[in-house]
Formats: C-alpha cells, structure tokens, sequence
C-alpha cells in the first residue's frame, strides 16, 4: 500500500467490512467521508468520538494534533470537551521535546475548555519521529440530528480560508534554503503564515447555528481529496467551479516550482459546508474575519465534477489520482 491514508477501496473491503456490530446507542455510524461517530446513550446529551494519528514537525505537531482532533468533533455537530492523547517519542528523545508538545496542547486544551482525560506517553524505537494520536469527545448541539435529515441537492457548498495552505506551509518549512534562491523572503513569509491557521471552530459554529446541512474538514489529501469525502459523506455528487476555490499565489508558485498540484496539497484548516444560504453564509464568516467562497452545490446525481471554464473533469477517490 502507498504511504499516506489507506484508499477507500481497501478501506471498505478490509475494514469497514468487518465492523459488524451497531448497538442501538450508535446514532451516527462510521461511514466514508465522516471522521468521528456519534453515540447516545439515552437519557443524555448524544457525544461525538474522534481519533486521530498526527506526525510531521516536532515544533508544530502538538499544536496539530489539537486541531485536527477539534476539527473532527465540530464537523460531527459537536462542541470538543475532552480528549486523550497517546505520545510515542523516537529513541533518544529529550525531555524538552515531551514538554513543548504538552505546553501546545496543554494551552490549547486551557483556552478551548477541553479536558485532558489521561493517556500514554512512551519512547519507543519503532518510530522515527513524533507520534501522537489523539482520541476526542464533545457534547453534540442540537440541531445535528435535523442536519442529517436534510435533503442536500441543490444547496450551495462554502469554501472557507485557501485551497493548499497548510501544505504550502508545510515545503516553505522544508525547503526554505532552496526556495530562498528562487523568491524573497516576504514572499516565503507570507507563503508560509496563511497556513498556520488550521482550526476551523470559528467558522464551524457559524455554520451551525445558521443551519447547515453538512460539514466536512479538508486534510492531508488536499481540496480535491476533500471533495470525494464530502460526497461520500452526504451520499451525492457535487459540482465546484475550478476558478471560485480560493488559492493564494504563493500557493501556485511554490507548487509549480515543486511540481505539485496545489489542490492535491494538506488543506488543513479549510471547512466545507453545504447550506441552503451559501451568500448569507460567506458574509457572516468574512463580517467574523473568515475568508470564505461558495465555490460549487450539491447535484441529484452521485457525480463529483470540477469545471474549468468548459472543461469538465470527473473527481475519483483519494489515491487513485485527482481526476479523470
């Protein structure tokens, strides 16, 4: 299998397959495109659970960890309340390392109200760098169930923040001395800050509150990859104008410099959103300081399309490539 998330197909016949047994609590299942589960209990408040492995720079990756946990539980329709983390740290591993990935999670944890429950912290030689996985829960809001209810054809499909930005983020951080020999150092400064963003609670409540039909955060697989997971999620096709995605023009450059395709890049912190009041939607965001687009809406097929101009290319499944 390809380095990287393990594609769907495999997915599906070697995982999902073999999680037999829904109890009567599981009000939302684990399903394709959907990265946390809901589970009531009866008699409570229902709760979103979310699990996820963070890798990648060391003096980031605590910060990274707490978002992307976050992210997962405010796209479920929840608020984050509690998490716990499992820490493994490469051979020879200093103590300051250890602490400066709790002083960004622990701050973190301190302004969002997110208690630490517990966990596992081990140095291990099995990894070659950092591993954290963190495991999150939050208490659902009440209008997630109606959202799931919802018939989505038709609506508007929002686009916040820049297609591509952490992942630029990411090869100015890597490529730094190389770049510098090719563009200025405000250039690269400003390459690199509009990926540092990476939460999308903000905009996530907006859209909440405003009903919203659907949420679903971008990530390593970049915006075209967040495209099909969000189809997969609402059970529908999607149709995006190529021209309306955000993307910033360091993004471009950089990416054509490294031959990348910028709408294949991490997007993290970008949040899509299915409404019915797509304008309303961009306004309340950009009037909240949130860069945002409706960039596309939900099609009555299960077709997952990107136009450019009169060019039409159809999306398939993270890692089997961007389009056809």
């Amino acid at each position: 299998m390809r380095l990287g998330k393990v594609p769907e197909r495999i997915l599906n016949r070697s995982v999902r397959k073999k999680i037999t047994y829904k109890s009567r609590f599981l009000a939302m299942p684990p399903a394709p495109g959907r990265d946390s589960s809901v589970y009531y209990p009866g008699g409570g408040v229902p709760m979103a659970f979310s699990t996820n492995p963070v890798t990648g720079d060391p003096d980031t990756i605590g910060y990274r960890a707490f978002f992307r946990m976050a992210n997962d539980i405010c796209c479920a329709g929840a608020d984050p309340s509690g998490m716990m983390l499992n820490i493994l740290l490469p051979e020879g591993s200093e103590e300051q390392e250890l602490r400066q990935i709790m002083d960004q999670i622990g701050s973190l944890a301190e302004e969002y109200k997110v208690d630490i429950l517990g966990g596992h912290t081990e140095v291990t030689p099995v990894v070659a760098g950092p591993v954290i996985t963190v495991t999150g829960v939050g208490l659902c809001r009440e209008n997630v169930k109606t959202a799931e209810k919802k018939n989505r054809q038709g609506m508007d499909l929002v686009m916040t923040k820049w297609a591509g930005a952490s992942g630029t983020t990411d090869l100015v951080v890597k490529g730094r001395e190389e770049l510098g020999r090719r563009f200025s150092r405000d250039f690269l400064e400003q390459a690199e800050s509009h990926g540092r963003d990476i939460s999308c609670l903000p905009e996530a409540a907006i859209a909440w509150k405003n009903g919203a039909a659907a949420l679903h955060n971008a990530s390593a697989e970049g915006i075209f990859g967040a495209f099909w997971e969000l189809g997969e999620l609402c059970g529908t096709g999607l149709e995006v104008d190529l021209k309306k995605i955000p993307i910033r023009q360091e993004t471009v450059e950089i990416c054509e410099y490294y031959d990348e395709n910028p709408y294949m890049i991490p997007s993290e912190g970008v949040l899509l959103i299915v409404t019915s009041t797509g304008s309303r939607l961009v306004r309340q965001c950009e009037a909240a300081g949130i860069p945002a687009a409706v960039i596309g809406q939900i099609r009555e097929d299960q077709d997952r399309i990107v136009k450019n101009g009169e060019e039409r290319r159809f999306l398939v499944p993270p890692g089997n490539g961007s389009a056809v």
